[in-house]
């Protein structure tokens, strides 16, 4: 059965990743620009017209864009994404240096950001109507309505300009020669404004499945029958837990697109600084090649959730995969 189950998340993924490609290729080829404005900046104006076309035959950008699409996709398929306009690299190698970065940011503000809302979302189900799942309601909204590029700019001023206690761009200090210790401070606060500009809008979620699970049936009938208190919320918070993991997953496209604007405000080198930039410079085969990346990072993501999800739900597992769509 799992292995069915897999099978087809792995086709929707192809799919999903097909899709994607064919969008994003299609609306670049719509925005203004051409490999002499990546490659020369606002200095392309000055290259003459037979210059220019001459530039764009030899990227092949004088061919009809299915074509340009047909040969791109062939060359995805053999592993190879292109070169970079404006850095002249292979794509591939660029995105192998990005991606680490971005990965580290997930990787230590997502589990502060499970920690913190499944802490808040349990106790604010479990203490339905009181003062604390009112101040949790708040907060949540209040913290989830916050942009993160502001909270970033905010952060930048009281801790870097103002207290001058942290680092306000980059990965590593020229006097902290890029050891663990000034990594960790180049980390706290962008990990910081994802932690919390995340943490509420999961709490809240979590808080509100927990509400919902302990008014069914189930749980007043489990106590009319003298079951304790303790196994009651355990079951109480694996069902609300359910849920919460498939809303996790489904969300994560959203924090790979808040560290576009992230990065760009703290200057971290990773896929959403890249992406950000590569667009503005139009170097399409850079800008394709991250969205793919952040793609395939979204589509695994929610894989996983799927595993995650399908091993916590008895039901799941008891249908067929033909039924868990």
């Amino acid at each position: 059965m799992i292995n069915r189950f897999l099978l087809s998340r792995l086709v929707q993924g192809i799919l999903v990743l097909f899709i994607v490609s064919v969008v994003s290729f299609f609306i670049m080829d719509s925005i203004p620009g051409d490999p002499a404005l990546a490659l020369y900046g606002n200095q392309a104006q000055k290259l003459t017209p037979e210059e220019r076309e001459r530039l764009n035959r030899s990227f092949g950008m004088d061919r009809p864009l299915h074509e340009r699409y047909t040969q791109w996709l062939g060359q995805v398929l053999q592993g190879d994404l292109g070169k970079s306009y404006r850095e002249g690299r292979d794509v591939s190698i660029i995105l192998k240096e990005r991606l680490p970065n971005t990965l580290l940011l997930f990787a230590c503000s997502m589990p502060l950001i499970i920690l913190f809302s499944m802490i808040w979302g349990i106790k604010g189900g479990l203490h339905e109507n009181s003062l604390w799942d009112k101040g949790l309601s708040t907060a949540g909204i209040f913290f989830a309505s916050i942009p993160s590029f502001w909270l970033a700019i905010l952060g930048i001023y009281i801790f870097s300009v103002y207290g001058g206690l942290l680092p306000s761009s980059g990965m590593t200090s020229l006097q902290g020669g890029g050891g663990f210790l000034d990594r960790l401070r180049h980390l706290v606060l962008p990990v910081s404004v994802l932690t919390v500009t995340h943490t509420g809008l999961y709490a809240r979620f979590l808080q509100e499945k927990m509400i919902e699970e302990k008014n069914r049936p189930y749980v007043l009938a489990a106590r009319v029958n003298g079951m304790r208190t303790k196994d009651i919320v355990r079951g109480i918070v694996t069902n609300a837990l359910v849920p919460y993991v498939n809303y996790l997953g489904l969300t994560v496209p959203s924090f790979f697109g808040g560290t576009v604007l992230l990065e760009s405000v703290f200057a971290w080198p990773g896929l959403g600084d890249l992406l950000a930039k590569s667009a503005l410079t139009r170097d399409y085969p850079l800008l394709m090649g991250a969205i793919m990346l952040i793609g395939l990072l979204v589509v695994l993501s929610i894989l996983i959730t799927d595993l995650v999800s399908f091993y916590l739900n008895p039901k799941l597992r008891r249908l067929g995969a033909n039924d868990v769509q």
